[in-house]
């Protein structure tokens, strides 16, 4: 009796791990929601996580942009006031439910779009924007090894020549070499190039300061103004800004699930992500005003010299592929979570490289998309912006921060957040205004602009408009047929 007893008692145990296990596994695939006991980070582990993601060397890119349309005190401005307003809506529509609940992003869009409509988002929101920056990365990596070469021959560099679409191409192909290896390799390179990019912030601002007084570098021009209208111009670099803060609505709520609590999965993103990223634009604004090229792999060898200058291209080329590596790596394990069931069966290394092919495009068929990268940062506020506005409106006021995790979690076809077919009409038609008021107010591609844009921008009423529609529109309709359990 006792032996049995015992014998139950052990087996119970086991029985219990195995389920934790279980649990676990499904946990980090996001199939289940990160109980508190399984989430790793803190207010200030948190912080330095965000750091290192808004650490990278497209903020020189984003930096140098604004340097076109304004000098550099109004630069510092957009820079600051874009920014902070862009990553404080991002976070407010993401990383407070993933921190309250410990759920994946995708998971709980379902009770915005529904479980298909959150894949269509997800295609749109991750999968184009992950693209764009893959290409754009890869231009960068290859500009620096054509600046590379440039300067141990003597000669002028070629920022669209051969030499660059070669090195851009072998940039993508080893990024989908590295992230085939899986994700080991991956953490490694992180934990040596977000600190190194720090230092590299500093020495690049000391020698632009060693050359020139802040006050002098306060009171230059821009370097290419579309408009003599300078508030048009000046509004038009927050818009630049408001873009790169929203542009984060993809990835910090994953990020965010592995916070103990709402509060340490919000106020984070304004120290790292917002600081860390306005850092590095400063350096990008300052230097391409100073030097007259608002491209980090030119301004770098001019205001270094040769030597160091060799020494900071070999590392931006370095980071660049880090950023890369990251990106597309999230991006993937984000697609086969969402994805039906061939996608999900497609191989690993295959699926990388399928995913590959249209930056390996852009590279090589439009490698102009570099110069002008600031117009294709600002389409993607146009979705962004409109989703943030969405995401807040849902979770905060329709649904007063309730999310049932078990209808999230279980068999879709049949749950409370099927909504239609599995898409929530009323959250995609929310999407598409805000999508029509942002291109309707600001045209990216072309800068032409309605005058409400000097005073207004384009991001905030998309996103003003985009939650006001989702929210009348919930209550008219998705709530009197019984749609997504809003209460």
């Amino acid at each position: 009796m006792t032996d049995h007893v015992a014998s139950g008692g052990i087996a119970a145990t086991d029985s219990e791990r195995a389920e934790a296990g279980r649990h676990r596994a499904a946990a980090e695939r996001g199939d289940a929601p990160l109980l508190p006991s399984e989430r790793l980070w803190g207010f200030w582990e948190f912080t330095y996580s965000n750091s290192a993601l808004a650490i990278a060397t497209w903020a020189f890119l984003i930096g140098g942009s604004v340097g076109l349309f304004v000098g550099p005190k109004e630069g510092i401005a957009a820079i600051v006031i874009g920014n902070i307003v862009g990553v404080v809506l991002t976070a407010l529509a993401t990383t407070c439910m993933s921190g309250r609940y410990g759920v994946e992003q995708f998971i709980a869009l379902r009770s915005q779009f529904g479980y298909n409509g959150s894949r269509v988002v997800y295609l749109l929101a991750v999968v184009l924007l992950t693209m764009g920056w893959l290409a754009v990365l890869a231009m960068m990596f290859g500009r620096s090894i054509d600046g590379l070469m440039a300067l141990s021959a003597g000669e002028a560099a070629s920022p669209t020549g051969g030499k660059m679409i070669v090195a851009a191409v072998g940039a993508i192909l080893l990024t989908w070499f590295i992230v085939a290896k899986g994700p080991t390799s991956i953490k490694f390179f992180n934990m040596v190039v977000s600190p190194a990019l720090v230092v590299l912030m500093v020495v690049m601002l000391y020698l632009i300061l060693s050359q020139r007084s802040f006050d002098e570098l306060l009171a230059l021009p821009a370097l290419d103004p579309p408009f003599e209208d300078n508030t048009l111009n000046f509004i038009i670099a927050v818009e630049v800004n408001l873009a790169a803060g929203f542009s984060w609505w993809p990835y910090i709520g994953n990020l965010a699930r592995l916070t103990k609590n709402e509060r340490t999965a919000f106020w984070p993103n304004i120290l790292g992500i917002f600081g860390a990223a306005a850092l590095g634009e400063i350096v990008g604004l300052l230097a391409a005003v100073a030097l007259g090229d608002s491209d980090p792999t030119i301004w770098m060898t001019r205001i270094a010299g040769p030597i160091i200058g060799v020494v900071a291209l070999l590392f931006v080329a370095f980071a660049n592929m880090t950023s890369m590596a990251n990106i597309l790596y999230t991006s993937i394990v984000g697609l086969r979570q969402v994805g039906t069931e061939p996608v999900r069966r497609i191989p690993w290394g295959m699926i990388l490289f399928l995913f590959c092919l249209i930056p390996l495009g852009l590279v090589v068929f439009y490698p102009e998309m570099y110069d002008g990268f600031f117009i294709f940062l600002v389409w993607t506020s146009a979705l962004n912006s409109a989703l943030a506005g969405i995401g807040i409106v849902d979770y905060f006021f329709l649904r007063g921060q309730k999310l049932d995790m078990h209808s999230l979690h279980r068999p879709q076809e049949n749950g409370p957040y099927r909504f239609w077919a599995g898409f929530n009409p009323v959250g995609l038609a929310a999407l598409a205004v805000g999508f029509v008021v942002y291109v309707t107010i600001f045209n990216p591609q072309t800068l032409a602009s309605l005058p409400a844009f000097k005073y207004l921008t384009a991001s905030i009423p998309a996103c003003l408009v985009a939650g006001a529609v989702h929210y009348v529109l919930t209550r008219l309709v998705a709530r009197r047929r019984g749609w997504g359990l809003y209460p």
